[in-house]
């Protein structure tokens, strides 16, 4: 089955913009440059820092081995009992999730392997016909194949990209043009239905992808596909209970129904957390991929970011820290016509990627304060993994609020801290976290580790635009608790609890040691090797390796070329 031969039901007639853009490709200059300097000047090369880049790639290819012996070509390794699952069709996403680290690793006979085993990949085929998820295919298959085709120019790859990008573009074939967010795209003669709901992520973190699939192929019908989309989103970003911001959940259904633009009004609940974190990341990223071709994502950012830092950042009382080192994002909640917002100050593992967002945000639309809000953010996401048990911080924590400007309690006091985290409303479930927890948790309602990046993606991109080698230190420190952690005969282990280690086994350079560690679990996601442990070996690689001004990363740390005079159409 090819997808390229089922015409969508609303194809809008573009030869013009097809003519130009063949232009564009025959007659412009494809330089690797993007005119803003995200990245510090450093004064010369060879910063890497070799002992720590290899013990990276040591763990690396640890867990690499394990999938290789024990689940090649399933969509991951359980790294616990060595045995296999399928997540997401079975269309080995470990794999490709994992292609473009290969390379940067140096590791190139692997990288070899997992290509042609990737090759043979049938995207026509699933595992019992099962419904495609659009989102985390599109950002860890199609992001996948991207950046290896961007970074090893095989030219074997194109040909799997258009397969698989023609495959998830049918999802916007309905009846409004918006997507099917779960479908079975892989069923011959499927009707393909907009979704009735939908998170915000799912459908605000597709432009990237499919922008950049336009600029390697030269047809531009999937970024008018998602050019669509973001006028949607442009349209209804002031229609929501918070104007500025989209909820977390949608309803693209809506978008052409009698009120209008109703899709942005499913839902009264906001954060940078699950459900909507990339949908924010990728209004800066889109703009640095197709430059001001594109205006509408500056413009949406500028909202965006002023009701971000209004409704959804706060400071928390937590030792060791003042109330200007640290920002912690929340989730906010507002009723359509009302004019009250409240806020948990629930923060998750997830939404640390905001740190970086925001530092990369001052540089390219040229706003320094919004630096010192992304250093912030990222010192509050250090604080957690500093202060935990486990030295990792937990997949959600709960923090006790404080504001200068509120008249608040924000310098630290034991005393303070005692009666505040004791009162009925700070305890869960009967129990008052104080008394299990270092000082500053109020809540772990979520104490996991699901072996994510965001906290290190954001240290990374502070390292990378201060030149500071603090980032640096403070993500060795991660690096090495993450280890102590997660390592299991197989490959790296989720856990169960950061915040309650016990004495168990463990092999230690081929021998059985007892030590104090976290309980895992068996299940170690693609992105493992996509992210986490991809952002671990650029922190200490030289900063010319995968330059913030020359590449621009997906939200699975996928990363696609940056071409000067081809940024947009």
């Amino acid at each position: 089955m090819s997808w390229r031969n089922v015409p969508p039901r609303k194809l809008i007639t573009a030869t013009l913009s097809v003519c130009a853009f063949l232009f564009l490709i025959h007659f412009v200059t494809q330089g690797p440059r993007t005119p803003t300097q995200i990245q510090h000047k450093f004064a010369s090369r060879g910063l890497a820092q070799p002992e720590r880049q290899n013990t990276v790639k040591r763990e690396f290819l640890h867990a690499w081995t394990g999938y290789q012996d024990h689940a090649w070509m399933a969509d991951g390794l359980l790294p616990l009992s060595g045995g296999k699952k399928h997540q997401f069709c079975g269309w080995s996403a470990t794999l490709v999730d994992a292609l473009d680290s290969l390379i940067i690793l140096g590791l190139d006979e692997e990288f070899d392997e997992a290509l042609n085993a990737t090759l043979t990949i049938d995207f026509a085929e699933s595992v019992e016909n099962c419904d495609v998820n659009l989102f985390e295919s599109t950002i860890r298959y199609l992001g996948g194949l991207m950046a290896a085709y961007d970074l090893s120019n095989d030219a074997r790859i194109l040909p799997k990209l258009i397969e698989l990008g023609d495959m998830l573009h049918s999802a916007f074939d309905t009846p409004n043009g918006m997507p099917c967010t779960m479908c079975k795209l892989a069923t011959k003669g499927a009707v393909v239905e907009s979704s009735e709901n939908a998170a915000l992520a799912d459908i605000g973190s597709l432009y990237l992808e499919f922008a950049r699939l336009s600029q390697v192929t030269g047809d531009d019908k999937y970024m008018r596909t998602v050019d669509r989309l973001s006028d949607v989103f442009a349209r209804s970003q002031n229609d929501s209970s918070i104007p500025g911001l989209w909820p977390e959940n949608l309803g693209p259904r809506l978008v052409d129904g009698p009120q209008g633009y109703d899709f942005a009004r499913k839902s009264s609940r906001y954060g940078l957390g699950a459900m909507s974190d990339s949908a924010y990341e990728y209004l800066v990223k889109a703009h640095l991929l197709v430059g001001e071709t594109r205006s509408v994502y500056r413009t949406m950012w500028d909202l965006a970011s002023r009701q971000i830092k209004r409704y959804l950042l706060f400071r928390a009382l937590i030792p060791g820290a003042n109330e200007t080192d640290a920002l912690f994002p929340g989730i906010a909640s507002r009723s359509l016509g009302s004019a009250q917002t409240l806020l948990e100050t629930r923060t998750e593992h997830l939404a640390c990627f905001a740190g970086g967002m925001f530092a990369m945000a001052s540089r390219i639309f040229n706003n320094p304060d919004d630096f010192e809000v992304g250093e912030q953010i990222t010192n509050g996401c250090v604080w957690a993994y500093q202060n935990s048990p486990s030295g990792i911080m937990p997949e959600t924590l709960t923090l006790l609020p404080c504001s200068v400007n509120d008249g608040l309690q924000c310098d630290w006091d034991d005393s303070y801290w005692g009666v505040q985290s004791n009162r009925p409303e700070n305890c869960m479930n009967g129990y008052c976290q104080s008394s299990r927890y270092p000082p500053g948790f109020l809540q772990v309602k979520d104490p996991s580790y699901k072996l994510r990046p965001e906290a290190i993606e954001s240290v990374f991109v502070m390292w990378r635009m201060t030149g500071d080698e603090y980032w640096r230190e403070v993500g060795w420190e991660m690096f090495q608790s993450i280890i102590e952690h997660t390592r299991s005969p197989f490959g790296h282990a989720a856990l169960l609890s950061t915040m309650e280690v016990y004495q168990r086994d463990t092999y230690e350079r081929g021998l059985m040691v007892r030590k104090v560690l976290a309980r895992q679990t068996d299940d170690m996601e693609s992105f493992w090797f996509a992210e986490t442990l991809k952002y671990f070996y650029l922190l200490f690689s030289d900063p010319s390796l995968i330059s913030l001004d020359e590449w621009v990363l997906n939200t699975e740390a996928h990363p696609f070329r940056l071409t000067r005079g081809i940024r947009g159409f």
